[in-house]
């Protein structure tokens, strides 16, 4: 019926993290302290650590902001290893597509594919999902400008963990 659907029941809103990356080649890297960042400040916000979660994911780090984002956590004591990412699932190693993909699309159609599917069936609970962007632009790039990134939070949770049967 109405109102059983999936929904969302946080968002964490990222700030702009700049660590000074300049490769427009490795947005991952320049990503991915604003994803953790915005993990961490949801977690200290809202009380919930990642064992609250079935899936934690990213938009698109890809393999390599995938990497750091876990050594980040570390270095901030918060195991993120369980971290998956929207660029990594949508993609295997016979693409040849090396970190990612189109950050953008990789989190729109896994989210409203995979992981609304997956908790519709039951197969997800609660799930945090990082929208995560790099912010330049082809001017700033040939600048030498350094890459700021931001990440948003929302999670999703299927209509039994609303219903409290978890």
């Amino acid at each position: 019926g109405e109102g059983q659907g999936v929904r969302v029941t946080h968002a964490t809103v990222g700030k702009v993290i700049d660590s000074g990356i300049k490769n427009a080649n490795d947005m991952g890297a320049a990503m991915a302290p604003a994803a953790v960042d915005t993990i961490i400040t949801h977690f200290e916000d809202t009380g919930r650590n990642v064992k609250d979660y079935d899936l934690i994911i990213t938009g698109d780090l890809g393999s390599v902001g995938r990497s750091i984002a876990v050594e980040l956590g570390i270095q901030k004591n918060q195991d993120l290893s369980m971290l998956n990412d929207c660029g990594v699932l949508i993609f295997d190693s016979s693409q040849d597509t090396h970190s990612g993909g189109s950050g953008c699309a990789c989190s729109a159609v896994v989210t409203a594919g995979f992981l609304m599917n997956g908790l519709r069936s039951g197969r997800f609970k609660r799930i945090l999902v990082i929208g995560t962007g790099a912010l330049l632009s082809v001017t700033s790039s040939q600048q030498g400008e350094s890459i700021p990134g931001i990440g948003h939070a929302v999670v999703l949770e299927s209509p039994d963990q609303q219903a409290g049967n978890l």
